[in-house]
């Protein structure tokens, strides 16, 4: 048996293989290069008993011969796949179970019931480009495959970069990575060959539903572990849900990669006290990319100004003019092959390397400063919370209802504040968490659409207004809907204000 460590990656660029070349020569790595052809049947149950459990089983072949492979339930963060697998020599081109090692088996479990239900699920068939290469003290293989996934008369490209660890220090595949970074057009690898296969299969479209609440699964012993399982938690979450935006290509999707970004700023941001130098150049990178997003909450508004079954698009449709206006402003945000090219850029491929290598990491005490390892990590966050709690209390207590644009400015705080919540609510008991944040949450929501309220406000605002016009009747109509809605938030408000803490006994 033996545990695979290799970063995995998409690739969006043309001419792979010389600008791999290239680029090794330039940086004077020395390789040993090899092409073969690999073609893999992948084998389950037809009840995906295997799947289940997080196994995938397989047949290789190539010019060397056959080859079966288990590949049992491993870790997956940043693009960085650590998996053990096994790997043994046979004859037939039909698995043999009886041949892996016991120890992968259920206690009890027959082996032979399993073996007589193995069906051919799918296959992968691709063309191995591979370096074998030497930096610094460490051996790493670099594969090239391009090639199909196959299922059912559907199909799928691969086309993919794999960098395993085959001796030395995790830290080189970190370092060759952000050379490639420089050259190639890449994005982390979330989903292994296997499990495209299977979604493939089952006609299954990805579907990711953020987690935007640290839910560790270990018992947290330090502020320090606390802070490394988040940014390992968001870190996986910003990955998947830049997944289910390049499939989806909806602004929404956009929205939830953008709002995982400021989570993991406002993390950085509660231990600012004990961020390293590096951590926080850090920090600064993750704004520097919330910024380059910022026009996506106003592009949310306006669509949802201008979908047709929207609650306000009957309203607007009285003034062509006003129509027109915000369509312009829509055609003002970038479009999705342009924020795609972002994503597979090479500064946010480094952002998210950096954030890898925070996680993987094996000295963390060396990334935060000021003795973070002493703090009670418990008693360091009810001090966050409560320091949050009280800049938005000292904010909303004084708000006018007849001001919307002070309760409009009161949004990004309220946002920071819940999520402080997202941070350390997993510490406390958590029906008293969700009484407690449930007002907070129905002011958030009433706070957007508010926004989109003032949006309209302000594009009318725009507008050539005449005597018995369209557009008085549409303000009128917007100032009645914000009246409406002021009295409404600022009850929420009140209740809000009202609830008892969930984080102090």
């Amino acid at each position: 048996m033996s545990t695979e460590v290799e970063l995995k990656y998409l690739i969006l660029s043309e001419d792979v293989s010389k600008t791999i070349k290239t680029t090794l020569e330039k940086h004077h790595i020395t390789y040993e290069h090899s092409v073969k052809q690999l073609n893999n049947c992948y084998f389950d149950t037809p009840e995906l008993a295997l799947r289940l459990r997080d196994i995938g089983l397989r047949i290789r072949s190539s010019a060397s011969g056959l080859e079966q492979t288990i590949k049992t339930s491993g870790r997956v963060v940043g693009g960085l796949h650590q998996r053990p697998e096994y790997n043994v020599d046979i004859k037939e081109n039909f698995p043999n179970l009886s041949l892996f090692p016991t120890e992968i088996w259920q206690s009890g479990e027959d082996i032979t019931q399993l073996q007589a239900q193995l069906i051919s699920l799918f296959t992968t068939n691709f063309t191995r480009e591979v370096w074998l290469l030497n930096l610094n003290d460490s051996k790493i293989e670099m594969a090239y495959d391009r090639g199909t996934i196959s299922a059912a008369g559907d199909c799928q490209e691969i086309n993919e970069l794999e960098l395993e660890l085959v001796s030395g220090n995790i830290s080189d595949l970190f370092v060759l990575a952000d050379i490639l970074f420089h050259q190639l057009s890449l994005r982390a690898g979330i989903h292994s060959k296997a499990a495209r296969g299977y979604r493939l299969f089952g006609k299954i479209e990805y579907q990711h539903q953020p987690q935007m609440l640290v839910s560790c699964v270990q018992s947290v012993t330090s502020a320090e572990e606390m802070f490394v399982q988040g940014v390992n938690h968001y870190l996986m979450q910003l990955q998947q849900s830049i997944e289910q935006y390049l499939q989806s290509e909806k602004i929404a999707d956009l929205a939830v990669v953008v709002d995982i970004l400021s989570t993991v700023r406002h993390g950085l941001w509660l231990f600012n006290d004990y961020l390293t130098e590096t951590l926080v150049e850090l920090k600064q990178e993750v704004s520097h990319f919330i910024q380059l997003f910022s026009w996506v909450d106003n592009a949310i508004f306006l669509k949802e100004l201008m979908n047709k079954t929207g609650n306000y698009r009957k309203k607007l449709e009285y003034s062509e003019q006003l129509i027109q206006q915000l369509k312009l402003e829509k055609r003002r945000f970038p479009d999705f092959q342009m924020t795609k090219e972002l994503m597979h850029s090479e500064r946010f491929n480094q952002l998210q390397l950096a954030l890898l290598n925070l996680v993987v990491s094996n000295e963390h005490s060396s990334q935060l400063i000021n003795n973070v390892t002493s703090l009670d990590f418990r008693t360091f966050a009810q001090q966050q919370m409560d320091n949050s709690l009280r800049e938005l209390t000292e904010a909303m207590s004084n708000l006018s209802v007849n001001d919307a644009e002070s309760y409009l400015a009161q949004r990004n705080l309220l946002h920071r504040c819940l999520l402080t919540g997202n941070w350390f609510g997993f510490l406390f008991e958590q029906d008293l968490r969700h009484q407690f944040r449930a007002p907070w949450i129905d002011m958030e929501l009433g706070l957007r659409e508010l926004q989109s309220l003032w949006i309209i406000h302000q594009q009318l605002d725009k507008l050539d207004v005449e005597d018995n016009d369209p557009i008085k009747k549409i303000q009128s109509w917007q100032q009645s809907k914000v009246d409406n809605l002021m009295l409404a938030l600022s009850h929420t408000k009140d209740a809000a204000l009202m609830m008892p803490v969930y984080w102090r006994d």
